[in-house]
């Protein structure tokens, strides 16, 4: 061990301190395409850590959306029509969106893969050889949600989001804003589980072309499958999307809307089912889930480490110093026969 030690510590000291410099620009790239810096963004961006409204009128099913333009519909999606496949842990939220939104005169809309391909095919052919060269369901997924809002207006749910306050959401409704979404990371980016948006929204346009343009097979070499799904098709994207639209788009008027973290939990609930995770993705987000924890780990290995070499540096400094002992060590190893060579 001492051996190992004295002859590769300077070797491993290098290589520990080359993964935490690839760690720290790793980190640097994804916090740069998550996080919304932009002065300019922040003219486009509301964050919304209220809602005020008259109880009547949202709750009033004659009352129409015209004015906002978000239908009265709720979109979700799953692969077939029998959402007793989604999970076996979690209960799909399709019927609690539909027991309390049906009797507001909502539209509570499951949409299939043939359904979203049928779409694709009539309305989004531009985007339909991106769609099938995904090569995780997922990313289709995430791409499929911003094609029927766009392609109808209302509010997007995944199926492990439950709705909590009804008002709420019709509330969120009536802000006049050309869309809504949850946020990420405190209020960094926006997250594609829970968002709503007006029917033809160019916001969601210019998020599907960033899609199409980080479909290309090129990029998906780039990172991890957790990552990538993130980077070409999730939060990462959408959030990327909105800070180059606000910066080409830049207006004084907020158009925009970001619920606020604490806010958004008593909108909706999201279960974080995370069905769709590799090993990567599990790993990532355990990191995430423990940050203290994890974060202590590392401190304590970094300082395990750090006095195994001093350790080991030590013993071989003093048998540099006293050859003899080392030499009799080696011939007769024995606590008896060390005192006598002394």
């Amino acid at each position: 061990m001492i051996t190992f030690l004295k002859k590769g510590s300077g070797r491993f000291i290098m290589m520990i301190f080359s993964i935490l410099i690839i760690a720290i620009v790793f980190y640097q790239l994804i916090v740069r395409e998550i996080s919304i810096p932009s002065s300019k963004l922040f003219e486009s961006l509301k964050v919304i850590n209220k809602c005020t409204h008259n109880n009547h009128e949202t709750l009033d099913p004659s009352v129409e959306m015209a004015s906002t333009g978000v239908a009265r519909t709720v979109h979700q999606i799953w692969r077939t029509a029998d959402i007793r496949t989604y999970s076996t842990e979690l209960e799909a939220s399709h019927d609690f969106w539909k027991t309390m939104f049906s009797p507001l005169n909502y539209t509570v809309k499951l949409w299939t893969d043939d359904d979203v391909l049928q779409l694709l095919r009539a309305n989004y052919a531009w985007l339909l050889s991106t769609y099938e060269d995904y090569p995780q369901n997922i990313q289709r997924a995430d791409l499929a949600r911003l094609v029927v809002v766009h392609a109808e207006g209302g509010i997007y749910a995944d199926l492990d989001v439950y709705p909590r306050d009804a008002t709420q959401i019709q509330c969120l409704q009536h802000l006049r804003l050309q869309a809504i979404f949850a946020p990420t990371a405190g209020t960094l980016g926006l997250s594609n589980h829970f968002f709503m948006a007006e029917r033809g929204s160019s916001f969601l346009q210019w998020a599907l072309c960033e899609a199409k343009r980080r479909g290309a097979a090129k990029s998906r070499r780039m990172l991890p499958p957790y990552l990538q799904v993130f980077w070409t098709t999730g939060p990462i994207m959408v959030t990327a999307a909105l800070r180059e639209y606000a910066w080409l788009y830049s207006t004084q008027r907020q158009i925009i809307g970001l619920l606020d973290e604490a806010y958004g939990r008593a909108v909706i609930q999201h279960a974080a089912g995370r069905s769709w995770h590799r090993q990567d993705g599990r790993v990532l987000n355990y990191v995430a889930d423990h940050v203290r924890n994890t974060v202590l780990m590392v401190v304590l290995i970094l300082i395990t480490i750090s006095a195994l070499l001093y350790v080991g540096r030590n013993c071989a400094s003093i048998n540099r110093e006293h050859p003899a002992s080392r030499r009799i060590m080696d011939a007769r190893p024995g606590h008896e026969t060390m005192i006598k060579a002394h």
